[in-house]
């Protein structure tokens, strides 16, 4: 026996959470609710296996949360586990976008309330930040996503 490398355990357990286009876009209709959004925008091409975009209204990501913002089992919900028994969100574990990010090329362009203009990050496979600039969007959080490994993790499901 040997130990499998740590990003072939990330895609298994991303499976386990993104078993379809359908559930990528409900993990991130989701959090746009969770967010507070009233209005939510979603955009496939080629039935989302090339792309999936989705924009919404809601409270975007600070810029202090932004480094973590895909880190898995990093969430603003809870903090322990006395926290689930109040628990008034949807999702709350901190694995959407970590395990979004093994699975597709990630971009988020994101703006609170408090800050001048929006932020257009570019995140890795592990949910690390790549890339930051500023960007022309406004309140919006706007994810792109350019399926790399969903395929072929629907091909050996099925």
């Amino acid at each position: 026996m040997k130990q499998l490398p740590a990003a072939t355990v990330r895609l298994l357990s991303s499976s386990q959470i993104i078993t379809s286009v359908v559930s990528v876009v409900k993990e991130l209709i989701e959090n746009s609710l969770d967010a507070g959004a009233t209005s939510i925008h979603v955009k496939l091409e080629n039935y989302g296996f090339d792309k999936i975009e989705v924009r919404d209204n809601g409270e975007g990501i600070k810029a202090v949360d932004a480094p973590v913002m895909a880190m898995k089992y990093y969430t603003s919900k809870i903090s322990s586990h006395e926290d689930l028994e109040n628990l008034t969100t949807y999702g709350f574990r901190g694995e959407a976008l970590g395990s979004i990010c093994c699975v597709a090329e990630v971009l988020i362009t994101t703006r609170t309330a408090a800050d001048n203009f929006s932020t257009q990050y570019v995140l890795d496979g592990s949910g690390h930040i790549l890339s930051q600039k500023p960007s022309h969007l406004g309140q919006v959080l706007l994810l792109k996503f350019k399926c790399i490994a969903l395929g072929l993790i629907l091909i050996k499901a099925n």
